[in-house]
């Protein structure tokens, strides 16, 4: 083979190297884009996390500083409390004080008035307490002996044979009440 042959054919070889190199890159390009979209959406994801975490932060600082004056007016408010509680107990002892010395100018003739006041006072509560038991004693006659002679009504119809519910209804007494009123006889019987 001729020179130039060899030279044409290897003309013809970079050609077509040339030309199918361009398909290669244009093939891998696609791929190389997506990387690059990925890249940039994690970039901006990562942006707005750190945005994010920055507010949260200030947010955090600002309510640490929003904590820390309100424990300050309670810690004044308490302060404030704490010598108003220690201004009305020095004014209730000086008040105290006041009555002690004025009772005791008045305590000799104080302690007579009181134990004639408090002699008529028991002498009454007795009289009335008296008069009180009379007149229960007149409202109230002595209670009967036993609870059948009370209820004799209701112990013949059980006699009879009949049902609590029938009793209940018979004589206008509640179910329960029937019931108890029989359980209180059949003690008082043993």
């Amino acid at each position: 083979m001729s020179p130039w042959i060899i030279i044409v054919i290897l003309g013809a070889c970079a050609i077509a190297y040339a030309l199918i190199m361009p398909k290669k890159d244009k093939v891998q390009e696609p791929g190389h884009q997506l990387v690059q979209e990925m890249e940039s959406t994690l970039e901006h994801y990562m942006a707005e996390i750190e945005n994010d975490n920055d507010a949260l932060i200030q947010r955090v600082a600002e309510m640490k500083g929003e904590a820390a004056a309100a424990d300050q007016r309670m810690q004044s408010q308490l302060q404030e409390l704490q010598e108003r509680l220690a201004e009305l107990e020095n004014r209730k002892s000086i008040e105290a004080e006041k009555y002690v010395n004025g009772a005791s100018l008045h305590n000799a003739s104080g302690l007579q008035a009181r134990a004639l006041v408090d002699s008529v006072r028991f002498e009454s509560e007795a009289e009335v307490s008296e008069v009180d038991l009379q007149v229960v004693e007149q409202e109230f006659p002595p209670l009967r002996d036993s609870i059948k002679e009370r209820y004799a009504e209701l112990f013949n119809l059980y006699a009879e044979g009949k049902s609590v519910d029938a009793i209940a209804k018979q004589t206008g007494i509640q179910r329960g009440e029937v019931q108890l009123i029989l359980q209180l006889a059949e003690r008082e019987e043993s």
